[in-house]
């Protein structure tokens, strides 16, 4: 069964999604570029559905009633893999923009997309470009759209949840919006960094209860991380904990 699964991957998975990819961020670019990022992120949501669904991936979402429609989040999530990103894009009942690493910006034609989308890209080598990047999700933030980013920064090497960087916590705070907390599990099975194939695993996303910044200083940043690193741990499977 899994040469089976491989040799599906490669015959038709893998050309198929380079056809649906080229072709979602065609829509993105034309839809982000004429109608505005709203209608190309619904690009980026068709890519990422079918990503899991033509790989054949289990997929789980709880906790969706607890976003309400119009009201702007910061989604902070758990990085096991790039399966994250086509969950959370597939998935997740509410429209966002993502904050990405700039390298995903230099890969032809999908980087472009994600700029019509209005995504935003940050180099982590730059403190310069670090404090555009910022002050371009404020920007983000103050015209009602979401944003979503991974608290680790970078995809986990061993499926364990690693330390929480600041940066959503800062904007949480400045913006005074509620951070939504994202337990992702099941994405390192499926394709852990550094590996080329597709494990066929269950994936599931559990979107926990808004937390509300409570004041605006160095000790409430570090409130906001503890405990938005504490819902997502009560989700996460046994072996991504240490």
């Amino acid at each position: 069964m899994k040469a089976l699964y491989l040799l599906y991957q490669y015959v038709i998975a893998f050309p198929v999604m380079l056809v649906v990819s080229i072709f979602c961020a065609l829509g993105a670019i034309v839809c982000g570029t004429l109608l505005g990022s709203d209608k190309g992120w619904w690009a980026a949501k068709v890519w990422g559905w079918l990503f899991c669904r033509v790989f054949l991936l289990p997929v789980s979402v709880e906790g969706g009633e607890k976003l309400q429609k119009g009201q702007a989040y910061i989604f902070v999530g758990n990085h096991q893999s790039m399966f994250d990103i086509f969950l959370m894009l597939g998935f997740c009942p509410h429209t966002f923009r993502w904050m990405m690493k700039k390298e995903l910006s230099r890969i032809p034609l999908i980087g472009y997309a994600c700029k019509c989308c209005g995504f935003i890209t940050i180099d982590r080598s730059s403190r310069t470009d670090i404090a555009h990047t910022m002050s371009q999700a404020d920007e983000v933030l103050r015209h009602n759209h979401s944003l979503a980013m991974f608290a680790e920064g970078t995809r986990t090497l061993t499926g364990k949840l690693g330390p929480f960087k600041r940066g959503a916590f800062k904007l949480a705070i400045e913006q005074q919006l509620p951070i939504v907390p994202l337990s992702i599990n099941g994405s390192y099975e499926v394709m852990p960094k550094g590996r080329y194939y597709v494990r066929r695993y269950p994936l599931r996303l559990v979107i926990h209860d808004p937390i509300l910044p409570n004041g605006a200083d160095a000790a409430e940043m570090d409130r906001l991380r503890t405990v938005t690193r504490n819902a997502i741990i009560t989700a996460l499977d046994s072996q991504y904990l240490d």
